[in-house]
């Protein structure tokens, strides 16, 4: 049995999506981030950084195992439970590779976006703000452009479709970018959003 605990932000919905669509057993638990869950002296024993999503897997091999970090989780779940990832050298290096791009060419810039907006309004120079854009919009006309020509980003679908659905979700609602001129991008999305392993992930997480 997995314990995870977690939230409705975009690396919270990755850890509870990737269980849902992996079918292991699994308790999703609600951390309240506006009440400050995260913060508590249960919730540090388990990470000392305060963040979310954190999973105790009370069955793995060598004696429970915790793990933080959404990208580690990821990957964890899906090799434990031979969803989600490849088997071939190859293909699962094309899944991380397009894991690496959600966080670091869409995650990073969107990340810096929203801090900006939530906690420096007005006082960020219009320039910065526009490079920032221009990130986010470059990586996801290179994604639309593949996605032309395949159903899912890498292959089969994979943790690296869940993580970049999470950024695109959190994109149209933190930022209101929600680029309706990438018609790939939309359509993609849009599959994701039906599958029901996403659906039931997404609810237990408690996004709206």
């Amino acid at each position: 049995m997995i314990d995870a605990y977690t939230a409705a932000t975009s690396n919270g919905l990755r850890c509870a999506i990737a269980l849902a669509e992996s079918g292991l057993r699994h308790t999703i638990h609600k951390i309240d981030l506006s009440k400050g869950d995260q913060k508590t002296p249960k919730f540090l024993r388990m990470n000392p950084a305060g963040q979310i999503p954190v999973i105790v897997d009370k069955d793995a091999a060598d004696g429970p195992l915790t793990l933080t970090e959404s990208t580690a989780i990821l990957i964890y779940v899906a090799e434990k439970s031979g969803k989600l990832l490849p088997a071939g050298a190859g293909p699962r290096a094309r899944v991380f590779e397009a894991l690496a791009t959600a966080m670091t060419d869409v995650y990073a810039p969107f990340n810096a976006l929203f801090h900006i907006q939530d906690d420096f309004p007005g006082k960020v120079p219009d320039e910065v703000i526009a490079d920032f854009d221009g990130r986010i919009r470059a990586a996801l006309t290179r994604l639309d452009e593949k996605l032309a020509k395949s159903e899912w980003v890498a292959g089969d679908f994979s943790i690296a479709d869940i993580a970049l659905y999470c950024n695109v979700w959190r994109l149209k609602t933190a930022l209101n970018r929600s680029f309706p001129d990438l018609a790939n991008l939309q359509r993609w999305f849009a599959a994701i959003a039906n599958r029901p392993g996403v659906q039931l992930g997404t609810s237990l997480a408690g996004r709206p």
